[in-house]
């Protein structure tokens, strides 16, 4: 959608009045037009963003991904964007979960997010077991992140690459056993091994499932344990992680943060230990991705509300 020349006196019947439908053959197209137009500079553009996202996804998709029919885009009370909201900006996919893949609920599959997103997404509900946020938005392909606190949404950010490195044969091992492991127990039923192997691509004939049932299942209990499954098949961890990193932190409500709306920190992951978070909400959030971090705030600790 493309908003008219309506300023910030306008109000919102006004503003539907001021609207016309702009349609793109592509994104470069879009590109272009908007280099080209003078578009955004008022209050609402976020309202005509958030158009435009409904109008290109189309509507009847956007309720067929949404499962809970009575929950708004929008929090018609406090204003808030619902997570079905966040899902679709940041994934396309308008799913009201945040967990990996498709989970079975009495017999009800729910769907979360299937693939990896180039965007990701923290919350400190997790932190309250509110909810469980998967790898596919905690290790998004870019080192930016949205934090959700009960009420707000803010930015998190890194200029360091090595945060978002592509996947491993590891990680995807364990996603994939994950996917079978719908409880999150920690283990597979051992019958369900070669179903596993087949996922990964990797040499699953019968004979050779026997012996390998031999190294993972030791004690013939009929479960393959993760680490068990990990040590035999992916060894090897894969390039890791930066122990030390910079973030950049954004909270677009001035009157939240002190120091302003932009906050810069420096982290450490500290080695077999946790930082401590009692009471601070901004590291509780931040160690649901990374459990051992400690950072330290060049000024006071950004907030997310």
């Amino acid at each position: 959608s493309k908003r008219m020349r309506c300023d910030d006196t306008v109000d919102v019947e006004t503003l539907h009045t001021c609207l016309n439908l702009e349609t793109f053959p592509s994104p470069t197209k879009l590109a272009q037009f908007l280099d080209e137009n003078e578009v955004f500079g008022t209050k609402y553009d976020i309202v005509c963003l958030l158009y435009s996202v409904i109008l290109t996804k189309g509507a009847s998709a956007i309720n067929e991904e949404r499962q809970d029919m009575e929950e708004s885009l929008i929090n018609p009370e406090f204003g808030h964007g619902s997570q079905s909201l966040v899902n679709l900006l940041i994934t396309g996919q308008a799913n009201q979960n945040v967990f990996d893949g498709v989970r079975d609920l009495c017999g009800m599959n729910l769907t979360g997010i299937c693939q990896q997103s180039d965007i990701g997404f923290l919350s400190y509900l997790e932190c309250l077991r509110y909810l469980e946020v998967g790898e596919n938005l905690k290790s998004p392909k870019y080192p930016i992140w949205l934090l959700g606190s009960e009420t707000h949404i803010t930015l998190l950010w890194s200029q360091d690459a090595r945060l978002a490195n592509q996947r491993s044969p590891r990680d995807l091992a364990i996603m994939a056993f994950n996917e079978i492991d719908k409880d999150q127990a920690g283990f597979i039923p051992s019958t369900s091994l070669q179903n596993l192997l087949s996922k990964l691509e990797l040499f699953s004939e019968d004979e050779y499932i026997k012996i390998m049932l031999e190294k993972v299942d030791p004690d013939k209990l009929g479960i393959v344990l993760l680490p068990l499954f990990l040590d035999e098949f992916f060894p090897c961890s894969g390039q890791l992680a930066p122990d030390t990193f910079t973030l950049h932190h954004y909270n677009g409500l001035r009157k939240s943060n002190s120091s302003g709306k932009f906050a810069k920190g420096n982290a450490v992951i500290l080695e077999g230990v946790h930082g401590k978070a009692d009471g601070n909400q901004m590291l509780q959030t931040l160690q649901t991705k990374w459990p051992s971090i400690a950072i330290d705030w060049e000024d006071a600790t950004p907030s997310l509300n």
